[in-house]
């Protein structure tokens, strides 16, 4: 997959090293040149592009008329929305995402088809998780409704358990879970058991509902080593 990263920050620079490793095309562009370049590590294998990443000219020589995919994660949001906006409607590039600092203009890039990642939405959820102890690790929460996707644990009450039985509550939905090293995909008529780390759509409040049946793993591991 050709991809191209639009801003060498911190975020940039990651991305662009694992996307790398994992033998992705990676082209990075960002106006500093070298400067924002040295962030990138040894094991970062692709290219870089000196140049704004809403010029097309810049665009072009990382590759734009034939990528798959075009982030921007500069520290300017205009910039990110232009720059995604310029790959999908000039260049046809199916999959965008732009980072997102000002979470009041979500409504609006969600009304435009934006994809973004709002990193203000994310460190606080993330500061939530540690505050709440109700709270379960957050993999997906939805602005509208009352779903999340968390991960949680099955207690030794809830061991034994079928997966049909745990969701007979009405309050999850096993996506997948994990026991010792294995992963798995569930059947309904899987049998759980205890510590196993599950992997559901949980509306809130399935930590009351549920209680004693499923915790959060982070604060089991507490109580474990208290």
């Amino acid at each position: 997959m050709h991809v191209i990263i639009g801003g060498c920050g911190r975020v940039g620079a990651e991305l662009a090293e694992r996307l790398s490793g994992d033998e992705h095309d990676v082209v990075v562009v960002d106006a500093s040149g070298d400067a924002a370049f040295d962030q990138l590590g040894s094991g970062f294998n692709g290219d870089t592009v000196t140049g704004d990443v809403t010029d097309e000219e810049a665009l072009r020589r990382a590759g734009i008329t034939h990528a798959d995919a075009f982030v921007a994660v500069t520290s300017l949001d205009n910039a990110n929305l232009m720059a995604v906006q310029i790959a999908r409607e000039l260049y046809g590039v199916v999959h965008t995402v732009a980072r997102l600092f000002n979470p009041q203009r979500e409504s609006s890039y969600r009304k435009m088809g934006v994809h973004y990642v709002s990193g203000t939405r994310l460190v606080a959820k993330a500061i939530l998780n540690e505050l709440h102890a109700g709270t379960f690790p957050q993999h997906v929460a939805f602005d509208e409704g009352d779903i999340e996707v968390v991960e949680v644990t099955l207690t030794r009450a809830g061991h034994g358990m079928t997966v049909a039985e745990l969701e007979s509550s009405g309050y999850v939905r096993v996506a997948a879970y994990r026991r010792g090293l294995r992963v798995r995909i569930p059947k309904l008529d899987d049998r759980l058991q205890a510590d196993d780390l599950l992997v559901v759509s949980a509306r809130k409040g399935a930590h009351r509902k549920l209680r004693g049946v499923i915790v959060n793993p982070l604060t089991a591991a507490a109580e474990e080593a208290s």
